[in-house]
């Protein structure tokens, strides 16, 4: 729905309205009940009688939606900087409580805003004009509790057991995208705990995050959640899941006071046209921009942003698209990433087991429940070159413990010409062994040597740096390893050394930046989701190293730059067929049919 247009129907519901009309609006709409009967300090500190903005009204509309149609609750909104979700997602919550009783629990990114959510329960309560007749009565630190049975329990994202056990029937989650996250704090984890704890028929969540990263719970969610009418389109076609996220969205430009406040003169606009940008070009052509909005942007990358335009769509997104990828500092291209991603969630691949028969050779038995310990996007074909590749674990140290490295073992196929349909195919990733694996060296040997036999004895490239014990028993086996020509200083000269090996940062940074450009450029096709995760999630730091973010690992990621820098040296596949040999004593045999 148009911002202007659900403004205005909101403004004309109330026009004319009685007391008793609008306290009656007021019983079941938290978007009424915020205009009519609480005040807020706005930004300038000031109290007033708040307007409600194109985002708050999405959020009541959907509130209200789902509650007459007697659903579960769930909304996830995505917001730009100051546009008071937090604030009116507080108040939904506020509202539900004193309309029936409730337990409720408010989890913030830090301790800090968690204070601030039970502030502002606080605050409601003492300026709300409504007559719902309910005292505020005394209860612990840290919660808010009122005579009609409603209570309110606020925790941080930084306490690694927030919201653990327990039965509650409303639950508010603010800036999810920015809560912590690692092995024993995150997201994922906190989201777990809580939302089983959501019980009954009629209960309520509200989860808010400015658009941090493509990556995480909030993400995740945002991107299987549905829109208010795509909701309303399920249930009225019998579709009616047991639970279903819906979402809601409001652009920088949406807000009424996202533009200059003072009309731009004649002069400016004849400056603005000649130095338009092709992002400003395609905000007045798809969006309708006008002077005010696009004077207004300059001015905040300008005086905000650092000049910098990324730093705006962080800040200001402008789609529920591309909001995404201004988070962070991805080492790759995220749009690329995005793109392969949404395709793969569209793909099938096999699942199954190789299995060593007993002439030796390895067979794929597929299952159909989803187990098994090989996925597979693409089997083996004849003419195509095929690589496997390896990353291992550090050590046994590293696979135990809560979140322990793990290995990563891939089939990459090299790009080919294909015929049939007279097109390109770039490289692309075939198979892989299931992810995480976290068995030792002999059994990460005994899936590399039979993926190896399936794609033709293909060549392995094996990081060595810490994979010399699966060496070994490649080699033992007779599995054709990758040689590098290092040049070694202690005997001054070129040698041939198997494995690939990383000798120093540079090393590192030129395999990561060939591994980015291949992405970049839509060299490479990665059907994977757990790759495209990790890759989703390898940031450059503040020092400037490429690496995976606090909480993620790379493990993936290196094995696919290693797969993409030694794919030149990919063994050409060759169906193998069995030579006819007579038996030894054929010579003595007779022929008695005369048909020989």
């Amino acid at each position: 729905m148009e911002a202007d247009s659900i403004s205005e129907r909101f403004a004309e519901s109330l026009r004319g309205k009685t007391a008793d009309e609008l306290q009656l609006m007021a019983l079941t709409s938290p978007a009424v009940h915020f205009a009519c009967f609480v005040t807020i300090r706005d930004k300038n500190n000031e109290v007033i009688i708040p307007v409600p903005n194109v985002l708050q009204l999405r959020m009541s509309e959907a509130y209200e939606t789902m509650w007459a149609m007697k659903v579960k609750i769930r909304i996830i909104a995505t917001k730009p900087r100051r546009a008071g979700c937090s604030t009116f997602g507080t108040h939904i919550v506020y509202h539900h409580g004193m309309r029936r009783p409730i337990e409720g629990i408010a989890i913030s990114d830090v301790k800090e805003h968690s204070t601030e959510m039970l502030d502002k329960i606080k605050a409601y309560s003492r300026v709300d004009s409504f007559p719902w007749g309910h005292a505020v009565i005394k209860d612990p630190n840290q919660s808010i509790a009122w005579d009609n049975g409603t209570k309110w329990t606020v925790d941080s994202a930084e306490n690694p057991d927030a919201g653990v056990g327990g039965t509650r029937q409303c639950g508010f989650f603010s800036e999810v995208s920015k809560w912590p996250q690692t092995a024993t704090r995150n997201d994922k984890k906190t989201m777990a705990a809580v939302l089983p704890s959501l019980s009954g028929s009629e209960t309520v969540a509200i989860a808010e995050s400015t658009p941090e990263r493509a990556a995480g719970w909030q993400y995740t969610t945002w991107q299987e959640a549905v829109t208010l009418d795509q909701f309303i389109a399920m249930h009225e076609a019998g579709i009616c899941p047991e639970e279903v996220w819906v979402k809601v969205f409001a652009a920088w430009f949406e807000f009424a006071d996202n533009r200059r406040a003072n009309p731009v003169q004649e002069a400016e606009i004849d400056q603005i046209r000649r130095t338009l940008t092709e992002r400003e070009r395609n905000g007045i052509e798809k969006y309708g921009w006008d002077w005010e909005q696009v004077a207004w942007r300059r001015e905040i990358i300008k005086s905000v942003c650092n000049g910098d335009e990324k730093i705006f769509d962080f800040y200001y997104p402008e789609d529920e698209v591309s909001c995404w990828l201004a988070g962070g500092t991805p080492r790759f291209d995220l749009g690329r990433i995005t793109e392969m991603e949404n395709i793969a969630r569209g793909a099938t691949f096999d699942t199954g087991y190789l299995v060593t028969q007993d002439n030796t050779k390895v067979s794929f038995q597929p299952v159909r429940d989803g187990s098994g310990d090989i996925y597979v996007w693409e089997p083996p074909k004849t003419g195509l070159r095929y690589i496997v590749t390896c990353d291992p674990a550090e050590d046994i140290t590293q696979t135990i413990g809560m979140d322990p490295d793990a290995n990563s073992v891939s089939v990459w196929r090299a790009a080919y010409h294909d015929q049939l349909h007279d097109r390109w195919r770039p490289a692309k990733k075939v198979a892989r062994l299931r992810p995480p694996f976290r068995g030792l060296g002999e059994d990460v040997a005994g899936h590399v040597a039979r993926l190896s036999k399936w794609y033709g004895l293909a060549m392995v490239s094996l990081e060595v740096n810490k994979g010399m014990d699966i060496l070994r028993l490649l080699q033992t086996a007779g599995i054709p390893i990758y040689k590098r020509r290092p040049f070694s200083p202690r005997i001054g000269q070129v040698v041939e050394q198997y494995g690939f090996k990383m000798g120093d940062k540079e090393e590192r940074n030129a395999l990561i930046e060939g591994f980015a450009s291949a992405i970049r450029n839509g060299d490479v096709e990665v059907l994977d989701l757990h790759a495209l995760a990790e890759y989703k999630m390898f940031i450059v730091n503040h020092k400037g190293r490429a690496e995976a973010a606090p909480g993620a690992h790379d493990d993936d990621v290196i094995a696919d730059a290693i797969a993409w820098e030694t794919l030149p040296s990919a063994h050409e596949f060759k169906m193998m067929v069995a030579k006819h040999v007579d038996p030894p004593d054929r010579h003595t045999w007779r022929n008695v049919t005369g048909k020989w």
